[in-house]
């Protein structure tokens, strides 16, 4: 598929995203409404099932135990936290699925309104019907994610282990104060990880971004969308970087009042997001007004 490169302007795409959305913003707005209730109690409930996998699991573990040596016991207490580990990647995944399709159902209707249509409220549920394509986006994503969280884990706990190697008596000086020096350069070396972590979650939010629209407006395949949004990412990555992090402050300045403004600044970000695809792989003609030319007007020709 083609795609154009340097084509995300992101003050350009918020302009252009409140152009396509500003007749049905209301509409827009009640979607990103449900759309976070339906997450948050979908977390509450997938969260509710994995504490209670966890809590039988232990109990069972620990009345079958409760003879036995220290070294059972002390598996049967680290056994439910692993299966819970496990149990939660699941159903994040679960979540993530269901959250991309509800994605899809709303960029399926944005595209609806830029081709001159209407929304609808009941375009929101449309992405079931790409749930299979959702899943594998998901699955991948979920499994990308973990690979960062135990690299990062595993650096962090060699940083910790570095640390104590040092000794407290490196850390804290002979009159019971912080080393400077020490505590400065552990300080830097936190925020530097820190620093990588963020820009590495924009760095694959960015490839990633157009995933769902190619998917409800191309009926792309999951590892097709994720391909095709890597290969456009790739080529627009300073502009859809920049791009997440203004919408990212605006759903912070929208969250500041108890969460009550995100409804509001959600249907903007993701129109956003949508005319910045456009940008990259531009309209489908399937959804533009097109005006057929008058019919010839036989009467002025020889013959008639």
């Amino acid at each position: 598929m083609e795609y154009q490169s340097g084509a995300v302007r992101p003050v350009d795409s918020f302009g252009d995203g409140w152009s396509i959305i500003k007749n049905d913003y209301w509409i827009f707005v009640l979607m990103s409404l449900v759309f976070g209730v339906i997450l948050i109690f979908g977390a509450i409930i997938l969260g509710m099932i994995n504490q209670a996998i966890t809590t039988g699991l232990a109990g069972v573990l620990g009345i079958a135990t409760s003879g036995a040596g220290d070294t059972a016991r002390m598996s049967a207490s680290i056994l439910p936290q692993v299966v819970g580990q496990i149990v939660g990647f699941f159903t994040n995944i679960i979540l993530a699925t269901i959250s991309g399709v509800l994605l899809c159902g709303i960029y399926k209707s944005l595209s609806r309104v830029a081709g001159g249509a209407r929304a609808d409220f009941a375009d929101l549920f449309s992405g079931f019907e790409y749930i299979q394509s959702c899943f594998i986006v998901a699955a991948v994503l979920s499994v990308v994610q973990f690979v960062i969280g135990v690299v990062s884990l595993m650096i962090a706990a060699a940083v910790g282990i570095g640390a104590l190697g040092m000794g407290l008596a490196s850390i804290i000086t002979s009159d019971g104060q912080l080393n400077p020096a020490i505590f400065g350069g552990l300080f830097l070396v936190i925020l530097a990880f820190v620093g990588v972590s963020i820009v590495i979650s924009l760095i694959i939010s960015a490839l990633t971004s157009f995933a769902y629209p190619l998917i409800a407006e191309r009926n792309l395949s999951g590892g097709q969308a994720l391909l095709t949004s890597v290969k456009g990412g790739l080529a627009n990555l300073g502009g859809l970087i920049l791009l997440l992090i203004l919408g990212g402050l605006m759903l912070i300045v929208g969250a500041i009042p108890c969460l009550l403004g995100l409804p509001f600044v959600v249907p903007i970000y993701f129109a956003a997001l949508y005319a910045a695809y456009q940008s990259v792989f531009g309209k489908v003609g399937g959804y533009q007004n097109y005006n057929p030319p008058p019919p010839p007007n036989f009467g002025q020709q020889p013959g008639y």
